[in-house]
């Protein structure tokens, strides 16, 4: 699996299928009942900003999937049944949003009404022409920007580009009813319901639990904690430690505030496998584990280019107990990654394995409660809300179906609009550990992000880690160094 941009799949040309609703099931989903309860926090925020772009004639594109290879031959009938059992398992696919009051109103289609058809998508002469450079890229943006939205039902869309060897599954979902974690266990589900549907052995799937139940559990905690809790406090005492700041990418993106550009994904694979597990090894022997690794490599990159004492990252991460284990929504929360930097990495490490503990504390209390409080108690300005740097960190390696050929061959990306930010993924794979941005598509955004890589980079050299270089691609035809800080891919 790798995680980045769309323009990486380059599926070979072929006969391309969708699967839409079918039209008495159309009919039962804009008919269904009226799901009481709000939406979950972040859920509330997705709608806001899609009513935010409709109000304003922009593009939605807030969207994100998977897509990858299957190795044996399409059997319409099967894959239509694929899907039909993969929606039915899943509440939080089958819901849709009433927008047109103030206050969003959940829909949630029966599981029993769920019904699919196959259709062939008439390819336009000239995305067929131009297919092997970009043509098919076109083709399935342009289906998702229509299908993928929250207040029509499907708000996601299924298909396959068909060859006579085999096929390649695209998938792609409204972010209001999925998270990456979701998207990752697309391959392993849509796999062996195919497989089912095929009469090949397949496991039975376990039962998926409620988004609905986990939405309503969040507003019930988030109704019983004030300014006083100490989940609430811990942020407060956390943030005013930096004077009232929310990260911010640590070099200059060349934005003016409030100012956005086009997405460009941008990665670097720092490490290979066996550098991967030199350095889990040194986090282990430090007393840490490689995800407090990440933290201080983090730490100490910044450090390189601010001074900074402290570090304070926002990161992602998952809620996900083990009755929704393997459901689809937006299960995950954000939680501050708080720490003082030592003299040596290995220090710096101890103290991220300490402050990684807290936050997973603290990601048990909806972020939006500690955020309002800190705004309404005056530690945090309301504009610290505009963009945020985030970080997400992910083991693929653990994610069910890694190493069947839909996962090994499979794609995750998002839609790429426009970002006033640059964001990091941080992933590591079977093979590798890369860091990637959604950074601005600018030349000051490739020169910020590639200072930073350039600066992770030489704390890992440091470290006597054979780290691989950085490269920078400011634009298709231009490349600029290779080595250490100052370069980027």
């Amino acid at each position: 699996m790798r995680i980045g941009a769309l323009s990486q799949l380059a599926p070979a040309p072929g006969r391309v299928v969708v699967l839409r609703p079918t039209q008495a099931c159309q009919e039962a989903a804009e008919a269904a009942p009226v799901s009481p309860g709000a939406p979950s926090f972040l859920q509330a925020d997705h709608l806001d900003a899609y009513r935010a772009k409709v109000a304003s004639a922009g593009l939605h594109r807030g969207w994100t999937g998977t897509a990858g290879e299957f190795d044996v031959a399409f059997d319409e009938t099967a894959y239509v049944e694929a899907l039909t059992s993969f929606v039915g398992r899943h509440e939080g696919l089958r819901t849709w949003f009433d927008l047109s009051d103030s206050t969003p109103v959940r829909h949630v289609v029966p599981a029993d009404a769920v019904a699919f058809e196959a259709v062939e998508v008439e390819i336009p002469p000239a995305l067929l022409s131009s297919w092997e450079v970009g043509g098919w890229e076109e083709l399935l943006v342009g289906l998702w920007d229509e299908q993928c939205r929250p207040d029509s039902w499907a708000p996601f869309l299924l298909g396959a580009i068909v060859r006579g060897d085999g096929f390649t599954y695209f998938w792609g979902c409204d972010h209001a009813f999925t998270d990456g974690a979701s998207q990752l266990m697309v391959p392993a589900e849509l796999g062996a319901a195919y497989a089912a549907a095929t009469g090949a052995s397949a496991d039975p799937l376990p039962e998926a639990g409620s988004f609905v139940a986990y939405a309503a559990d969040e507003q019930q905690l988030a109704s019983t904690c004030d300014a006083q809790t100490p989940a609430v406090r811990e942020w407060a005492e956390i943030v005013s430690r930096h004077e009232g700041r929310l990260p911010r990418f640590p070099v200059d993106l060349g934005l003016a505030p409030g100012e956005t550009a086009p997405v460009r994904v941008r990665a670097w694979t720092a490490l290979d496998e066996g550098a991967t597990e030199a350095f889990e090894q040194l986090c282990r022997a430090a007393g840490g584990r490689f995800t407090s690794g990440v933290f201080a490599l983090l730490a100490h990159a910044e450090q390189r280019l601010t001074g900074i004492e402290r570090y304070l990252g926002i990161t992602v991460l998952g809620t996900r107990s083990q009755q929704t284990a393997t459901s689809h929504g937006w299960f995950c929360n954000f939680a501050p990654v708080e720490m003082a930097l030592g003299q040596r990495f290995e220090e710096t490490l101890l103290a991220a394995e300490s402050a990684f503990a807290t936050a997973r504390e603290l990601a048990k209390t909806p972020v939006h409660v500690p955020l309002g409080a800190m705004i309404a108690g005056g530690v945090l300005a309301a504009t610290e809300l505009a963009s945020p740097q985030m970080v997400s960190f992910l083991d693929v390696r653990k994610f069910p179906g890694a190493g069947t050929t839909p996962f090994e061959t499979g794609l995750h990306f998002t839609g790429e609009g426009r970002t006033a930010n640059a964001s990091l993924w941080v992933n590591r794979f079977a093979d590798r550990f890369e860091l990637a941005t959604q950074s601005p598509d600018t030349e000051q955004g490739a020169r910020a992000v590639a200072t930073f890589f350039g600066a992770a980079h030489d704390v890992l050299a440091e470290l006597g880690i054979e780290v691989r270089p950085v490269e920078v691609a400011l634009a298709e035809d231009q490349m600029i160094g290779t080595g250490h800080a100052g370069h980027d891919r």
